[in-house]
């Protein structure tokens, strides 16, 4: 501890270059992340693009259908997708966090979901850039305070919804043009009544309260809150405890910092701080009941085990990442100069670094690509992948890039371990000369041939995988 507080500058310059280290590593060596490969499988289609073999959210949850893809305007965006872009989106917002203060640059850089998400291709650091930008937008438009600015300042929050909008029914485009507009109009309040605590709540409760009424209106995925409200209110305790406590709290290292901020923050009268806590309670309201809902919907249509589900799917509580830069900036203009020699900081730096490391070093990991070199699957072939309801259409697709399926014109099917998949080799698919069963399945085809198989990572549950081929 001695050293920490003799060396504390040091300390820091130090913590930046392991980061940025950890993060290189990850961009790399990590494989893509099973949202990056479905992306990456839309195909153009008559009227658009379409994934090429069936949508990820089925109508039967135990099997596939090819031709049942839904058609949109244009291919989701995979802006973070290559080494370039996943750098230079990293290195941009550990210098808005630097902006802020050098302790907060090293927190945000070794965060341990931003280090995974660099990784595996994913856009939550450019969508924390954009985040970052609105909140230093609202710092310059505070010197003119009015709704104009105010509105211009938000506007990234549209582009964010449009980077992480690939189905139409789970856009939160309309509540996040009421939250643009409730900010804008931020402006006719007298700032003795915006107090920041009681902007906090009345933003998560704003936010909560539109993806509630999206739900009454029978909206979208929403939908599912009055559809399966039991299941619902079940999960909800649990977002919150994902989103809030486990990536917020915790992952971005805010435990430190919450009794002082907070005491602070009652008798505070500063328009900048209750525009940013109105923004932080705002989306965090509207990203827990969003991550309440994803459970819900995705449980029911994956036929998945309830709770467990909400274990499997609990890296949605990453969706918090955004809002990391706008955090950092009220901590620091509530409390003024932060002492970064406190040792509560470096135990949850301590508490943290772990899980950033093997964030970094082991990264995402895949079996299917392996499995898929073994196959040689002719022109117009088509094979079937048998696996787990969850996120069994999501491993699917990762099949499709190292089998080059576009070009080749090859189709992938999968079918739930649960279903009749044997008997349908001999029927519906009886097409099928291939056969790829995921380690969680002990079920040997009837007259097939093992044609190879190996071994699944230990964070991918461990077990065998096999090949089968038909004869």
């Amino acid at each position: 501890m001695g050293w920490f507080e003799e060396n504390n500058e040091r300390f820091w310059n130090l913590l930046i270059i392991l980061a940025l280290i950890i993060n290189l590593y990850a961009m790399v060596f990590s494989e893509k992340g099973l949202d990056t490969h479905v992306k990456e499988s839309y195909v153009e289609v008559d009227g658009g693009y379409a994934l090429d073999w069936g949508d990820t959210r089925l109508e039967d949850p135990l099997a596939s259908d090819p031709n049942d893809s839904t058609v949109v305007d244009s291919k989701p965006t995979l802006i973070s997708s290559n080494l370039f872009s996943s750098l230079l989106f990293v290195t941009l917002l550990g210098l808005l966090a630097i902006k802020i203060s050098k302790g907060f640059g090293a927190l945000v850089l070794l965060h341990p979901t931003l280090i995974y998400s660099a990784g595996k291709g994913y856009n939550e650091p450019l969508i924390a850039i954009l985040m970052g930008v609105t909140a230093y937008l609202l710092l310059h438009s505070f010197k003119g305070n009015n709704w104009v600015s105010k509105a211009v300042a938000a506007l990234p929050i549209i582009i964010i919804i449009w980077l992480k909008t690939t189905s139409p029914a789970d856009s939160m485009l309309i509540p996040a043009l009421v939250f643009i507009a409730i900010l804008s109009l931020s402006v006719f309040i007298p700032a003795h009544l915006l107090n920041p605590r009681r902007m906090i709540g009345v933003g998560f409760a704003s936010g909560a309260g539109l993806v509630l009424l999206l739900g009454i209106l029978g909206q979208g995925t929403s939908a599912i809150i009055l559809e399966e409200p039991v299941r619902f209110l079940y999960a909800l305790p649990f977002a919150f405890l994902d989103v809030v406590i486990i990536y917020g709290l915790f992952g971005m290292v805010l435990w430190p910092f919450v009794k002082s901020t907070w005491e602070k923050m009652g008798d505070l009268e500063d328009r900048l701080v209750s525009e940013l806590a109105l923004i932080i309670g705002g989306l965090s309201g509207l990203i827990t009941m969003y991550v309440a809902v994803l459970w819900t919907y995705e449980s029911i249509l994956w036929n998945s085990d309830w709770p467990w589900h909400m274990v499997t799917m609990g890296n949605n509580g990453r969706y918090s990442t955004i809002l990391v830069i706008p955090i950092y900036m009220l901590i620091m203009r509530v409390n003024g100069n932060i002492n970064w020699a406190n040792k509560q900081i470096l135990v949850g730096v301590m508490l943290i670094l772990p899980l950033s490391l093997l964030a970094g070093v082991h990264g995402q990991t895949m079996w299917t690509d392996e499995a898929a070199k073994t196959m040689s699957i002719e022109e117009d072939g088509h094979f079937l992948f048998v696996s787990d309801a969850t996120l069994g259409m999501h491993w699917l697709y990762t099949f499709h890039e190292p089998l080059d399926a576009e070009d080749n014109n090859i189709t992938g099917h999968w079918r739930s371990d649960e279903a009749d998949w044997q008997s349908q080799l001999d029927g519906d698919l009886i097409h099928v000369n291939w056969l790829v069963l995921a380690p969680e399945v002990s079920v040997a085809p009837v007259g097939w041939t093992l044609h190879d198989s190996g071994n699944a990572d230990y964070l991918n549950g461990g077990g065998e995988w096999q090949v089968w081929t038909r004869g």
